[in-house]
């Protein structure tokens, strides 16, 4: 619980950081050659900046997941308000061996090339072997995250973002770290990453 409120807030602070806005104030004294008088003017300019640098391809990877597994992910921009990904992630536990697939789908509202608010269904499978008693099992997952990908340097991509994951475990096991993963579950997602 205290990895998932010290992200929140490294995302709220980064967050913060995405949108710059600069403010210009200029102060002016003349004196009017005709009369001798001192004209004194004063303005303040406020101006926004966006972040429009095309990106078409995005590598992650969650450093919040390395408790359980090393992934990386791959997404492609499909238009502006639509990203499929997939990924690959092997268990780093020492007694487990396997490996997992998953697939995304990422719905920008907004149309922000890959940037802002999302929300994506997505799905998993991971094979799974404990090489202890040499018992294998596949858990399967579908869930949803909502989540916010933002872009502090030109290509250097952060991604913050929370949901819920339903998990299915076949195969027989007496392992009870496999059964733990039957049924729901948070999920919850930190990525850094590269994008181009």
């Amino acid at each position: 619980m205290k990895t998932f409120f010290i992200s929140l807030l490294i995302g709220a602070a980064l967050f913060s950081s995405g949108f710059s806005q600069e403010r210009k104030g200029e102060r002016k004294w003349t004196i009017d050659p005709a009369t001798g008088d001192t004209i004194y003017t004063e303005s303040v300019t406020i101006s926004e900046s966006e972040d429009i640098t095309p990106r078409n391809n995005m590598i992650v990877i969650n450093p919040l997941k390395f408790l359980l597994f090393y992934n990386i992910s791959y997404f492609h921009k499909i238009n502006e308000g639509l990203a499929v990904g997939g990924g690959f992630q092997i268990p780093t536990p020492k007694d487990i061996s396997g490996f997992g697939v998953n697939a995304e789908v990422r719905f920008y509202p907004k149309g922000n090339n890959l940037k802002g608010f999302y929300f994506a269904p997505n799905v998993s499978y991971n094979s799974l072997t404990d090489d202890f008693d040499n018992e294998t099992v596949s858990i399967t997952s579908i869930g949803g995250l909502i989540g916010w990908q933002w872009f502090p340097g030109d290509q250097f991509a952060l991604g913050l973002g929370i949901g819920v994951d339903y998990y299915f475990v076949t195969g027989d096991s007496n392992n009870d770290d496999f059964n733990d993963y039957d049924g729901f579950a948070p999920a919850l997602r930190f990525d850094i990453g590269y994008a181009w």
